[in-house]
């Protein structure tokens, strides 16, 4: 049986052109897959393109609670800061008069259509554009003694012109309007009595030349019909001069403007809603763009997706109590019932299943970048597999800036250097931990100037391979993969190499770049650890329920006087 790294080795190349049944290793340590069948096998380096990588609706709804708090503030500051502006500004009120026009009498004198060739809207726009004219504005001013505007507009289909008058003072809003209306109203009147009284000048001048042919006909039916006509023109322009007299002009005040009671801007409860509105879509946008912007892993299928081929073996959840991350927490002594130590445990057992088909005694944790937790995990996972029954040993590799031994309050004087040096032997430079069976720790020592050279050295390699005897868990701390090539060359001696990122701040290129240097160096990479989730990253439920569960003893009895007062309730009954 061949395990594959990279591609398909040599052995497996050869089996396959002569036909034999090569079989490949499936990814997670699975069972064994004849090598021709590619659709259930996964190659281990062999990154396969993933189907669809379109944000489904439940991501979009993980996007949104990550950033619940840039859409709460974006909100809150639109909606406030209209609110405020809304609320500092000076009550404007308006007021609205109805004018209603008419047509002139004079229009179907002359003209046999009656006027019906004109437009009415058009007649109507023509309306507004004199009302609002300056000699309109000019009358209006002499009338109130101050400059005034107002709006005008269709009342929908009907021939009523809007007047709309606004101010800080309702009575002024409603005199402006009123002062307008009438002010255009006699406009049209003396139009009207204009129009009406050319008119009649016309018509007489026709009377007198109708008179003047009737004085020069010759033959009685031609003056007949003359004078005929001269009757009709003398009884029109009598009709005209009466109703010059009468008529009121050709538009007439439907509606006085009321003095308004309530202002029509601002509007506090209108723009609030719209300004929230608005706010709230602008957030729900600017969430979307930082998380487009954000190139770091949050979730862990941000995570599965850089390593499709790779199984995510543990979501460390935050803790939200720890703040100053220089200081060291081994949350797995201090409140082995958290969320946190139950996540280390879940971590134990998955490291324990990368055993099943091969024997895994070293264990290699490391990271993209520093500060991601890798010494935190470690140090937790090794209390774990201690706990557990597991001996276990801990070296810290890392010998630039270690910190394994302040995690178990040990001393770091002597350590990996020294017995490389030949100052003490393996034996004497293992320290047991307090209060943790089975776990040693073997730090750093004084740091060396070289450190890649001297873990890439011969004592090197060898006091690594004596440290696997009977059956200890040997978890090796080494210093990130991108800045220095330490974890590079540790993870050539190892049987496994455990690459841990942390939500929020590992990005997914450091991520990829990680993941693809130890691939160069055939890391036997065994899975991804992803620290600091939280309950965005569908988390949070299982642990919370494990915590709830303090009270219960280990075959899920409650424990303490509640479940002996339940027990003598339950025996009264009986």
């Amino acid at each position: 049986m061949t395990r594959l790294e990279g591609g398909l080795g040599r052995p497996t190349r050869l089996a396959v052109e002569a036909g034999l049944p090569a079989v490949v290793r499936a990814e997670g340590g699975g069972r064994a897959l004849p090598a021709g069948d590619q659709s259930r096998a996964t190659i281990r380096g062999v990154a396969p393109e993933t189907a669809n990588e379109e944000l489904s609706l439940r991501e979009y709804v993980d996007v949104l609670r990550r950033r619940r708090l840039v859409v709460v503030l974006v909100t809150v500051v639109v909606a406030g800061a209209a609110l405020l502006a809304s609320l500092l500004q000076t009550p404007v009120y308006s007021a609205t008069a109805e004018v209603l026009l008419r047509a002139r009498s004079t229009e179907g004198i002359f003209d046999p259509s009656g006027g019906q060739r004109i437009d009415p809207q058009r007649a109507i726009q023509t309306e507004i554009r004199i009302l609002r004219s300056a000699p309109i504005a000019d009358a209006v001013r002499e009338k109130l003694g101050y400059e005034a505007d107002i709006s005008a507009s269709a009342a929908g289909q009907t021939d009523i012109i809007l007047v709309t008058a606004e101010s800080t003072d309702p009575q002024r809003a409603a005199e402006i309007a009123n002062t307008y209306a009438s002010t255009y109203i006699e406009l049209k009147q003396r139009q009207i009595v204009d129009e009406f009284l050319a008119a009649v000048d016309h018509i007489q001048s026709q009377i007198d030349d109708l008179q003047r042919q009737i004085d020069s006909a010759t033959s009685e039916a031609a003056r007949l019909t003359l004078t005929q006509r001269k009757t009709n023109f003398e009884a029109t322009r009598d009709e005209l001069r009466l109703d010059a007299q009468i008529r009121t002009g050709g538009a007439q005040q439907v509606s006085q403007a009321q003095v308004p009671t309530d202002p029509v801007r601002p509007q506090p409860v209108r723009t609030g809603i719209i300004a929230f509105t608005l706010g709230l879509l602008l957030g729900v946008g600017l969430a979307f763009l930082i998380e487009f912007l954000d190139d770091t892993v949050k979730t862990k299928t941000d995570l599965e997706r850089l390593a499709p081929t790779l199984p995510l073996l543990g979501l460390i959840p935050t803790l939200p109590a720890w703040k100053d991350r220089q200081e060291t927490r081994l949350i797995s002594v201090t409140d082995p019932n958290s969320p946190s130590a139950e996540a280390y445990r879940t971590l134990r057992t998955a490291v324990h299943f990368l055993g099943m088909d091969r024997p895994v005694q070293m264990v290699q944790l490391t990271s993209p970048s520093a500060s991601e937790g890798k010494t935190t995990t470690l140090a937790n996972l090794a209390v774990a597999m201690a706990r557990a029954g597991r001996r276990v040993v801990v070296v810290c590799c890392d010998l630039r800036r270690p910190r394994v031994h302040d995690f178990f309050g040990l001393d770091n004087e002597v350590g990996f250097t020294s017995v490389l040096l030949g100052e003490v032997s393996l034996a004497n430079a293992l320290q047991p931990v307090p209060g943790v069976d089975r776990l040693q720790v073997l730090a750093s020592g004084v740091l060396p100037p070289n450190p890649s050279e001297l873990l890439s050295s011969r004592r090197a390699t060898e006091l690594l391979q004596a440290l696997r005897a009977d059956g200890t868990l040997v978890l090796v701390d080494s210093p990130p993969v991108l800045p220095v090539t330490d974890g590079l060359v540790v993870s050539t001696q190892v049987d496994a190499t455990l690459l841990v990122a942390i939500a929020g701040g590992t990005t997914r290129k450091e991520a990829a770049r990680a993941i693809e240097l130890l691939r160069q160096v055939n890391a036997p990479l065994a899975g991804t650890i992803l620290n600091g989730v939280t309950e965005e990253g569908r988390y949070g439920y299982s642990y919370g329920y494990y915590q709830s569960q303090v009270g219960m003893n280990g075959n899920g009895a409650a424990n303490g006087s509640r479940a002996r007062a339940r027990r003598k309730r339950a025996s009264k009954r009986r």
